[in-house]
């Protein structure tokens, strides 16, 4: 094998319509033939050269923008870069498409529709008293998304504005808090009644 045929990633057979931009102009339908998280190679009646600029939106993955690296028959085989975060979600959704018998209960479990906040900003007082100022980014019923200077520890008490919760896990700027509902909150509920 050349080394200009070695691939970074190994590619995964997987069958999905996909919409085809190629040099902003001109748009083709596709289907998904297989895809890696560096490439992918689509069947499609799209007019194109190695090195053309393409845009393929796939279905229930992802819109990705590549470069034609390779003309096949029936279509052409393409190659991207991605941030270290998008690689690793795309990998994530590849490996469940492969793997359905273990999807069961690894989608997303929010219970609650989600508010975007745009450019609300909250107060959060931590269990050892000390105050942090976040920005949402958005919120539920059930818990809070926000964008944060620093971030404590998974698992800490926090309270956001007059909210108790715990920090459930970390993100990229910040953190994510699921409110308690027990006992607590009614009874404030019931001290502001009475």
């Amino acid at each position: 094998m050349a080394k200009s045929d070695a691939r970074r990633y190994r590619r995964i057979s997987i069958d999905l319509p996909a919409l085809i931009t190629v040099n902003a102009t001109e748009e083709f339908e596709g289907r998904l033939l297989n895809m890696s998280p560096g490439d992918f190679a689509v069947i499609s009646d799209a007019t194109v050269v190695e090195g053309d600029a393409v845009i393929v939106r796939i279905a229930g993955l992802d819109e990705i923008e590549a470069t034609v690296a390779r003309i096949l028959p029936d279509g052409f085989a393409a190659s991207f870069l991605l941030s270290k975060r998008r690689r690793t979600k795309l990998t994530e959704q590849l490996m469940l498409r492969v793997n359905e018998q273990y999807k069961d209960g690894l989608e997303d479990r929010r219970t609650t529709l989600r508010h975007r906040a745009g450019q609300s900003r909250a107060a959060c007082r931590l269990a050892d008293g000390a105050s942090l100022f976040v920005k949402i980014i958005d919120s539920s019923v059930d818990g809070v998304s926000v964008e944060a200077p620093r971030r404590p520890p998974i698992g800490s008490e926090i309270h956001v504005g007059r909210r108790r919760g715990v920090i459930i896990r970390h993100t990229p700027r910040g953190f994510v808090v699921v409110y308690e509902a027990g006992e607590d909150d009614e009874a404030e509920t019931i001290l502001r009644a009475v």
